[in-house]
């Protein structure tokens, strides 16, 4: 696990966040994109006998969903046919669909999972995950993880499952983490609230939330170890103390794939909506490598100014081809790493001001077999939940 700064070591998402991931893959997506016609040859190479090199460092990409199926909601919504398509190429492919818990316990065992492993997991307990996604996924026998926001389940709002419901899906082989009581922007402190009174206060969610998904899901529900995805994908440092310190292994939505050095306080995914779910980039991702990330400076993804931070990353290594053609991309602008130790330890830092809200630095390098490593660092300026 990366140490960075800290001695633990390390959505809804808005229109204006939509459109700055839109210039991002706009200035990407034509170099990458290369990988979708590649991934054939290296699978060929396989069923010719040629070993086709993997990635030890990888263990697995794991894909976040919020709604299948509602148009009305299209910033955290994939169409039927989209979600349907996602899963025909995992299946027409030979991925191999695990439950999160799985890619977890590799992670915490540092043991290899098979090459192109991906799992599969949503975001607030939505009704159209039982109506649309779940029948699906039911039909192929794949499992897939539901992080519920339980106070929306249990206020009964429109548009979410209810409890009977996700005990059904319990039953069809479904599992399920916390994604907090009151699904609010966990990492920032009202006003006049000290930071004692911060962490009681998140602490008290969280656990409100596990209690209630353990009265009604019971051991459909991850707990050894528990699993949290924060709210928005959003997190500070002294919320990935308070996460470690309650035993969570935590998710973010920052993109890239799973690896052995990942952080477990912030584990990236895959984040799915209409605008983004064409199927060569869905490709891409899927396919993607774990850019072996084992330190980075700094660790916080909050900000109070707006200059865009200084980020400097440390890397197990790396082919030497691959680290040539290294890059990073943020709002639209390609940055060059600023190499601090040749093939191991670089910095970048965007040219733009940090937008209110999230965004992003993506990094990115080619492999020797048509796919691409990938890592991305979270920025977070203003309060969030948005």
């Amino acid at each position: 696990m990366a140490t960075g700064t800290s001695t633990m070591a390390f959505t809804r998402a808005s229109t204006s966040t939509s459109d700055r991931r839109g210039r991002w893959l706009a200035a990407v997506t034509a170099g990458l994109l290369a990988v979708v016609a590649l991934v054939p040859m290296a699978r060929a190479q396989d069923e010719a006998g040629v070993a086709e090199p993997l990635a030890p460092e990888t263990l697995a990409s794991v894909l976040m969903y919020h709604r299948v199926g509602n148009p009305e909601h299209p910033s955290t919504s994939v169409t039927r046919e989209q979600f349907r398509a996602h899963l025909d190429y995992l299946e027409r492919n030979d991925f191999n669909v695990v439950p999160l818990g799985r890619v977890v316990e590799a992670l915490q065992t540092r043991q290899p999972l098979p090459d192109r492993t991906v799992a599969i997991t949503f975001d607030d307990a939505y009704a159209s995950v039982h109506e649309v996604a779940g029948p699906m996924l039911m039909a192929r026998g794949w499992p897939y993880t539901v992080f519920v926001s339980t106070g929306a389940v249990d206020a009964g709002y429109e548009g979410y499952l209810d409890w009977d419901q996700l005990r059904g899906m319990a039953a069809g082989g479904a599992r399920f983490g916390n994604h907090s009581r009151s699904h609010d922007p966990l990492f920032v402190r009202h006003d006049d609230e000290t930071r004692p009174q911060w962490r009681a206060r998140i602490e008290a969610d969280l656990t409100a939330a596990r209690q209630r998904l353990t009265d009604e899901l019971g051991e459909a529900l991850y707990q050894s170890p528990p699993l949290l995805a924060y709210p928005y994908g959003e997190y500070s440092l002294e919320l990935m103390d308070l996460a470690a310190e309650m035993g969570f292994v935590a998710f973010g939505q920052q993109s890239g794939a799973i690896g052995i050095h990942s952080n477990s306080l912030a584990l990236p995914r895959y984040a799915m909506n209409e605008r983004f779910a064409g199927l060569d980039g869905f490709a891409l991702k899927v396919n993607s490598r774990a850019l072996p990330v084992v330190d980075q400076e700094p660790l916080d993804p909050v900000r109070e100014d707006s200059q865009a931070p200084r980020l400097t990353l440390t890397l197990a290594p790396l082919p030497e081809d691959s680290t040539a053609q290294l890059a990073c991309y943020y709002e639209g602008e390609r940055l060059l790493p600023e190499w601090l130790e040749d093939g191991v330890r670089f910095a970048v830092r965007g040219g733009a001001d940090l937008p209110v809200g999230r965004s992003r630095y993506n990094c990115t390098a080619p492999d020797d077999a048509g796919r691409y490593y990938w890592f991305s660092h979270l920025w977070i300026r203003g309060r969030g939940g948005t």
